[in-house]
């Protein structure tokens, strides 16, 4: 309960995050199999928040996530997904006030190849710090989550999660 109480601050933070993140997937692809993918953006950190101090997620999931520069191999999903997450930053992260195109160019020059032909389909190639308004405009209507919404948001990952768990089981077992 203690770990819930010292990472509040971050699961209301993480929470609007990966709304915004589902916005943009949703406001520039509206792809089925991207939409899927981005459901389970960071909830892994927000799991790890009922037990785990901040700077051990960071570095966990930062470590483990196919959507940051790591050692996982990834597919063109995983940078859309990394692009998304860069996107989204500045309209909900004070600190990183970067769009992607800057958050490239200045942390991931190596990543150039992967990620610039996305930034190019989006037609955010393009170093700026002003913000899409129809993005804006529905950061704005993002309320602060109660602690049931995050609980919610929780259970119905973990449910989720299972039921495709349980798919896979299925599918298994008729082959077999």
């Amino acid at each position: 309960m203690e770990m819930i109480e010292n990472n509040i601050d971050n699961l209301i933070y993480t929470y609007k995050h990966r709304k915004v993140v589902m916005y943009l997937a949703e406001y520039y692809f509206n792809n089925d199999e991207l939409i899927e993918q981005i459901r389970s953006h960071d909830m892994d950190k927000m799991l790890l928040m009922l037990f785990y101090n901040k700077k051990d997620i960071k570095k966990f999931h930062n470590k483990m996530a196919s959507h940051h520069d790591n050692e996982r191999e990834k597919t063109k999903l995983d940078y859309i997904e990394m692009v998304l997450d860069w996107e989204s930053a500045r309209y909900t992260k004070e600190d990183k006030p970067l769009n992607a195109y800057d958050t490239l160019i200045q942390y991931y020059p190596h990543l150039e190849k992967e990620i610039m032909p996305i930034l190019e389909e989006l037609k955010i190639a393009y170093s700026t710090t002003e913000k899409d308004e129809n993005v804006q405009r529905y950061v704005d209507t993002i309320k602060t989550p109660t602690l049931e919404d995050i609980r919610l948001e929780l259970i119905n990952y973990i449910n989720e999660s299972i039921e495709k768990v349980k798919i896979k089981e299925k599918k298994k077992q008729s082959i077999g």
